[in-house]
């Protein structure tokens, strides 16, 4: 199976617009969290450095683990695993690669590695497609946005 791929261009340099996808990620994240749980204010953490994680930070203190960073390179490219609601066994791959344009810059999203899931890859496949275009459209509005210090 081919791996989804989404593209956007946000009006920012790369730096900014790796920051926003990283560092910022509370600030436009979609409501939903990913594992489908009821909408509420979001503290996602998004380390800066390869061997980090991808986090949601719960009321209570607890965390769970979306995913791995693989490769950090701020201003270029990302590379994680993505397993949030599901094992870490189950993970898929992302990368995401940020190229300076006249526009801005240009992010590429690449998900695969589905066929990890077995009997599930198709609905899972199928379910990304959607949530990454959702997805990537937030991260986009927010690049339209003055980033705050």
């Amino acid at each position: 199976m081919k791996p989804i791929e989404k593209s956007v261009t946000v009006p920012l340099d790369p730096a900014d617009a790796f920051a926003l996808f990283t560092r910022d990620i509370a600030t436009w994240w979609p409501g939903d969290s990913p594992a489908g749980r009821e909408k509420r204010p979001k503290n996602i953490r998004f380390d800066d450095h390869k061997d980090g994680t991808i986090s949601e930070i719960m009321a209570d203190g607890s965390q769970q683990i979306w995913g791995r960073i693989l490769a950090y390179d701020p201003g270029s490219y990302l590379a994680f695993t993505w397993f949030p609601g599901r094992s870490e066994d189950d993970a898929t791959i992302v990368t995401v690669t940020f190229t300076g344009t006249p526009e801005g810059t240009r992010c590429v999203l690449n998900c695969g590695g589905y066929e990890i899931l077995g009997h599930v890859t198709d609905a899972i496949s199928t379910s990304y497609l959607k949530s990454w275009d959702l997805t990537l459209g937030c991260y986009a509005s927010a690049g339209r946005q003055p980033i705050s210090a």
